[in-house]
């Protein structure tokens, strides 16, 4: 996405309209910085939940939030920054959402600071938006008055966040909607049955052959041959070999590839049954994978929601703690998760299973 906001040419209203595509959510109680680079393209957007003391003041792990994400903008050679608040708990024009706009001013001086900051209760179709902050030279009054650009609007109202040319071309190429809530992406989590013949008898004693041990490769070729033919049913002697195979961490190790490839559909369906069905480390095991595919495939908000679930599930997951730690710092896919995908290729090798080829970084 690339607009020009220094000939005056920036439009709000289509920025605001566009968030919850880039998102991929609709956020709630939000602090949004929508950083660009040199040549005016986003470079990055960060969201995190707007933490307010009782008494409506900046929460004090919010200038600490600030200073990361000023360091986030660095890292991308942002060179101005744009910041929402979308919070329902005060009236657009009350003097706290302009104090924070301040306060981040000056954590992310670095990277010009906030070239302007807007507000808006919801960003839903129809809500009204307004313009909070814009630097002055006028740097002794605080918060400084809010001047505008020429053509720019102070003031407008959120279009259909759906219809977006943004959340059109997300349908297109990655075929994601725009979730109402995050809450929808958790739910997308729960809990469920560990599978769906455990009322069942099991008279070819398949259950007690699944927990026979099983060599690595053997394991990660029967992931493989899951994927390649999904089951929407899944009984309960395959999903304690799932379970084996995801929680073996060489195998673990070896099915990373497995969401850069034509299968990715099939693998995120898989990964996210699992998630769901199984307790403990293997929840944690199968919603890392996921949030691995999601990071690796740029959907940050999905990523972090998988983590959490991980994180909940088995605290001391080691995968899911690294995956957090960068997803947190802003690291770029291309830090973190194209090496891990080119040890898994190696890692499938050594244990004997082909794995297709890439597909996803070829398409860009």
């Amino acid at each position: 996405m690339t607009t020009d906001r220094r000939q005056g040419m920036f439009d709000p209203t289509t920025l605001l309209t566009a968030l919850p595509a880039l998102l991929g959510f609709i956020p709630e109680r939000s602090i949004i910085l929508i950083a660009f680079a040199a040549d005016d393209s986003i470079c990055a957007t960060m969201r995190h939940d707007l933490v307010l003391t009782p008494a409506g003041a900046p929460h004090r792990s919010m200038p600490v939030l600030l200073r990361e994400l000023g360091e986030i903008c660095v890292r991308y050679a942002a060179t101005s920054v744009l910041l929402v608040i979308v919070d329902d708990r005060y009236p657009g024009d009350d003097p706290r959402y302009r104090r924070i706009a301040a306060v981040a001013d000056r954590h992310l001086a670095a990277s010009g600071g906030v070239y302007a900051a807007f507000f808006a209760d919801d960003l839903t179709e129809g809500r009204p938006w307004r313009t909070i902050w814009h630097p002055t030279d006028d740097l002794d009054r605080f918060p400084p008055p809010i001047v505008m650009p020429a053509g720019v609007d102070e003031a407008g109202f959120v279009r259909d966040p759906h219809t977006s040319a943004t959340a059109m071309r997300e349908a297109i190429t990655s075929g994601r909607r725009i979730l109402a809530k995050r809450s929808e992406m958790v739910a997308m989590l729960s809990e469920t049955e560990h599978c769906d013949n455990r009322h069942h008898p099991d008279p070819d004693g398949v259950a007690e052959q699944s927990n026979s041990p099983r060599p690595s490769g053997e394991l990660l070729q029967f992931v493989f041959d899951q994927v390649l033919a999904p089951s929407s049913a899944l009984d309960c002697a395959t999903v304690r070999t799932l379970e084996r195979a995801i929680t073996t961490l060489e195998v673990r190790d070896g099915l990373l590839a497995l969401s850069v490839t034509d299968h990715r559909a099939a693998v995120e369906e898989l990964w996210r049954q699992l998630a769901r069905r199984l307790r403990g480390s293997g929840r944690a095991s199968a919603a890392t994978l996921l949030a691995h595919l999601h990071y690796v495939g740029g959907d940050g908000a999905y990523a972090g929601v998988a983590l959490d679930c991980a994180l909940t599930a088995d605290p001391h997951w080691t995968l899911a703690t690294l995956l957090d730690r960068a997803l947190r710092a802003g690291l770029h896919p291309d830090v973190v998760m194209w090496p891990m995908v080119d040890d898994s290729y190696e890692v499938a090798a050594r244990l004997g299973v082909q794995l297709p080829a890439i597909t996803m970084r070829d398409a860009g």
